[in-house]
């Protein structure tokens, strides 16, 4: 696997890595890991190889970037003597499987994460209609040398073909430990009580990182509308990142410093307890190609209102375990609303969610990895 954000980072990303790489091990296989250094990190776990890296600043936050030049992994490539090369994103790491996989002729498979062309705002000083054509030519053409690309959702595979991919796609879900979120915490009124949100409260979630491309201000002006119509209501926030700041001033312009809850980073721990003492999840994001938390709230037993876009389409089950909605803020607010006010729909949704989740089990997605990995050793 081959992968440039790796913990401690705790991207949805890394988290899928880990997730399939303990999912293979767990079958028999044997993984390894090549990602950047973290300052003052060292790893516990086995068969993960670290690129040099350095770090950089963006929006307060700080980030590493590998380098691959002068490594040595070639050699240790050779050593392991590896059928299959992974790679998680087209660029860095990614062009280092590529030419691994091109020097030692080992078969490359690549996950396509998210829409690259969606984060042209983080390449600096470059309009945006150009750096959303470079990224488009960069992926496609990295896609185009691979073995095999794997598309999280039938969205994205038609996505994909539209952005002339021609390399062979396969359309594999991303998986999670569902009992992980499902089984109950018992913590529903110590988490309530210390987020000061009462019993009787129907409290939002929403979990992310705190950036500008998975539209947290779109939810934020949302509930400004539900909370006029439905007083018995909380939103919480849990994350962090570079828009934070300004989310935060945006709710007190509105006056919800008060119904409104900024956790910021929690653990894995904590977020299954949150996730189980809310009502509803409500997600914006218009980049995901599946959107993993939301499988991760339906596994808690929380009704999903999200914004109809790909790779959520292929999760949300519209009118059945949540809503699909357009990206008009009051269309969303009344899609929360119908599910915050009928108590009988909320809970026949949660149940369907719970059940609807189980769809994303990590043993079948191993499953099709590994007959996806086989047939290209073939």
């Amino acid at each position: 696997m081959f992968i440039n954000y790796y913990t401690p980072s705790k991207g949805g990303m890394e988290t899928s890595v880990i997730n399939l790489s303990k999912g293979l091990e767990k079958a028999g296989h044997e993984v390894y890991i090549f990602a950047p250094e973290y300052p003052n990190y060292k790893d516990e776990e086995k068969n993960i190889f670290r690129y040099k890296s350095i770090r950089f600043n963006y929006g307060g936050y700080f980030y590493v970037i590998p380098i691959p030049f002068g490594s040595k992994m070639k050699e240790i490539i050779k050593e392991l003597k590896l059928d299959i090369l992974h790679s998680h994103q087209p660029y860095s790491l990614g062009s280092e499987a590529l030419k691994f996989s091109k020097e030692l002729n080992i078969p490359l498979v690549f996950t396509y994460h998210i829409k690259y062309e969606d984060y042209s705002h983080y390449i600096p000083l470059v309009p945006g209609f150009i750096a959303k054509k470079y990224i488009r030519k960069v992926t496609v053409g990295y896609s185009n040398k691979c073995d095999n690309v794997i598309a999280p959702s039938t969205a994205i595979k038609k996505l994909l073909r539209d952005h002339k991919i021609t390399a062979p796609i396969s359309i594999i879900p991303s998986g999670i430990n569902i009992d992980n979120f499902a089984n109950a915490t018992g913590q529903r009124d110590s988490i309530r009580e210390k987020y000061n949100i009462k019993p009787e409260e129907i409290m939002l979630i929403t979990a992310s990182r705190l950036v500008e491309e998975k539209n947290i201000k779109f939810l934020i002006e949302s509930f400004s509308l539900m909370k006029k119509k439905f007083a018995n209501i909380k939103f919480m926030i849990v994350g962090d990142g570079a828009v934070k700041e300004d989310l935060e001033k945006r709710a007190k312009d509105l006056g919800l410093e008060n119904d409104i809850v900024f956790t910021g980073l929690v653990n894995r721990t904590e977020i299954v307890s949150l996730y189980q003492s809310s009502d509803i999840f409500v997600f914006a994001s218009h980049t995901e190609t599946q959107g993993l938390v939301a499988v991760e709230a339906m596994a808690a037993g929380s009704p999903v209102v999200a914004i109809r876009a790909s790779g959520i389409e292929d999760i949300v089950q519209d009118g059945e375990d949540g809503f699909l909605t357009s990206d008009s803020e009051e269309e969303f607010a009344e899609k929360v609303l119908q599910i915050a006010i009928d108590d009988n729909l909320r809970k026949k949704m949660a149940e369907k969610a719970k059940a609807n989740s189980r769809k994303f089990e990590i043993a079948p997605w191993v499953e099709k990895i590994v007959e996806l990995y086989e047939s290209l050793r073939n």
